[in-house]
């Protein structure tokens, strides 16, 4: 049995093995990483198959979902969940300023921190 060295032929049939699985009724196989920066922090998501109008990202109150649906052509109301994800953000990250990026097959999520989280400040205690 020959191994296959040709690591983009590799990565392309992954994709279409993992295309075919999701409309033949599977799931679409995902990977979700979370990088802590100082200011900030990051969800990254990448799914096969999902192209970037199928992505919702939905924030309620401190908790974040990012899913993907496949719609039908022929009937809209008929959709087929593909991804779900739900967050519970923590109280540093500025929901406010929460942005979401797709490029290149991955959708970025930016969790930037308030400026309080940052730069902690000293209280005075006052005697009365």
């Amino acid at each position: 049995m020959k191994i296959i060295k040709d690591k983009e032929f590799l990565r392309s049939i992954a994709h279409q093995i993992d295309l075919l699985n999701t409309v033949g009724g599977g799931v679409s196989e995902t990977y979700t990483e979370i990088r802590k920066k100082k200011k900030s922090a990051v969800i990254n998501v990448w799914a096969a198959g999902v192209n970037p109008e199928s992505f919702k990202v939905v924030l309620h109150q401190n908790q974040l979902t990012i899913f993907s649906v496949l719609q039908s052509h022929e009937n809209p109301q008929m959709a087929v969940p593909m991804f779900n994800r739900i967050f519970t953000l923590p109280p540093q990250v500025d929901l406010s300023r929460i942005e979401a990026i797709y490029k290149d097959g991955e959708l970025r999520v930016k969790l930037p921190y308030h400026d309080a989280a940052l730069h902690p400040r000293q209280i005075d205690i006052k005697q009365i």
